[in-house]
């Protein structure tokens, strides 16, 4: 099995006091494996010491500063295109690497369609199970995107499929990436972005894995909700959601999804979940990007001959995850 180079890319905001950590597990991890890297800090416009603590104390680690701040997907875009290696591993500024992390994963991409792979996520403080492989469920006309699981007896070089690739720590083909169009913009700042990135690259034929042995450790969500407010936090990735949706049903299915939504705002409303229709708004208001980044995701299946509706590509891959052994969900 070839090892291959990784460019590692961290979007950063704010994250002085774990970069040194994280930077530190990352040039362990790839001393262990024994590979050529390049390590990137894509800074959104941070305002605490980050460009001191990457620039004085991690010399080879190239810092890139946005000139206005971005948001999650756009600053990946950036990272992404800016790597030297095919291999890209998109890693959360708050999330450290076991020594071992990349050991298991160069096999998946002698796999013609590998788009990428996830490890297993662990607390940062002790091993408490954060989350596993994704599995993505449709109920209804909703797409269902909290379900984790975890394979508790792998069997060595199965290739086990994953519903998507979480942000926090993405291991992905950088061709692959930029043919899809990486991240969409519409879901700038935060969430969601990783669910329909990885939608997008399985209805385009790719395939996403995880790898059971690849363990880093999250410290949750810490960037984010010490700097923005919950109410904000909460519309935010409400109002992703329905632009995961209306991007990934087609036909019928978006027509029984939007009258689903409509009468859930009229209940939100009668009950005072004003949270929710302040995301419904914010959802229309961007309702002429979604036309268009349709139209996109359309031009890219109709040059592969996919057509399957986004419901169905999800619940054909469920069923094949819920079919592997040894598997619990939570």
């Amino acid at each position: 099995m070839a090892k291959q180079p990784i460019s590692i890319v961290i979007p950063n905001y704010n994250g002085a006091k774990l970069l040194p950590i994280v930077l530190n597990s990352v040039l362990e991890a790839v001393a262990f494996s024994e590979i050529d890297y390049q390590i990137l800090v894509i800074d959104d416009c941070s305002t605490d010491t980050s460009r001191e603590v990457v620039e004085n104390q991690f010399t080879d680690v190239l810092f890139v500063a946005n000139e206005v701040n971005l948001g999650f997907s756009e600053t990946v875009n950036k990272g992404v295109h800016i790597a030297q290696h095919e291999l890209v591993l998109i890693l959360n500024n708050d999330v450290k690497l076991n020594a071992d992390y990349f050991e298991d994963q160069f096999r998946f991409f002698e796999l013609e369609n590998t788009f990428g792979v996830n490890g297993t996520i662990i607390n940062w403080d002790d091993d408490h199970l954060q989350g596993g492989g994704k599995l993505l469920k449709v109920q209804g006309f909703k797409i269902k995107s909290n379900t984790n699981f975890y394979i508790h007896q792998p069997h060595q070089n199965t290739y086990y499929k994953t519903s998507f690739l979480t942000g926090t720590n993405a291991l992905v083909s950088k061709s692959k990436f930029l043919e899809i169009g990486g991240f969409c913009h519409l879901f700038s700042p935060y969430y969601v972005e990783d669910v329909e990135l990885s939608l997008r690259a399985i209805r385009n034929g790719y395939s996403c894995y995880y790898s059971v042995s690849s363990v880093c450790r999250h410290q949750i969500s810490a960037t984010i909700k010490k700097h923005a407010a919950q109410s904000k936090i909460l519309k935010t990735n409400i109002r992703n959601k329905y632009f995961l949706h209306a991007l990934h049903i087609n036909g019928l299915n978006l027509l029984g999804w939007f009258l689903q939504l409509i009468i859930e705002m009229v209940f939100r409303l009668i009950t005072f979940k004003v949270i929710y229709i302040k995301a419904f708004f914010a959802f229309l208001r961007n309702i002429s990007g979604v036309i268009k980044y349709r139209r996109v995701i359309k031009k890219q299946l109709a040059s592969k001959s996919k057509r399957e509706d986004g419901l169905n590509s999800i619940n054909t891959l469920a069923q094949e995850i819920l079919n592997y052994k040894s598997i619990s969900t939570h």
